[in-house]
């Protein structure tokens, strides 16, 4: 059964997408690939990096709640390893976006 849903993407989610379907239909005279197609194939075959996704999404004050919240807490040590989770999430970010620069 297909399901049908709507999505945001992002300016570089939307321009890999672009590429990517660009890249199967050139020189393929046999059919067309859509958006669709390639979403599809992407998200059943791919891999995702569930800790990274976490950090790139964390919410630093959200989480700070949480641990106050907590009865037997180090801050200090929970404040840097939260600001060590954000900041691989923008590292990550960073290289991503320029793996995507780089395949223009």
């Amino acid at each position: 059964m297909k399901k049908k849903i709507q999505i945001v993407l992002s300016d570089e989610a939307w321009t890999a997408l672009e590429n990517l379907t660009k890249e199967a239909n050139d020189g393929f005279l046999n059919g067309t690939i859509n958006y669709s197609d390639v979403a599809n194939e992407l998200i059943s075959t791919g891999k995702i990096d569930i800790r990274g996704l976490q950090a790139k999404h964390t919410n630093i004050r959200k989480s700070l709640r949480l641990m106050a919240s907590q009865k037997e807490i180090d801050i200090e040590s929970a404040i840097k390893a939260l600001m060590d989770l954000k900041s691989k999430g923008v590292k990550k970010t960073s290289r991503s976006q320029m793996q995507l620069e780089n395949m223009e």
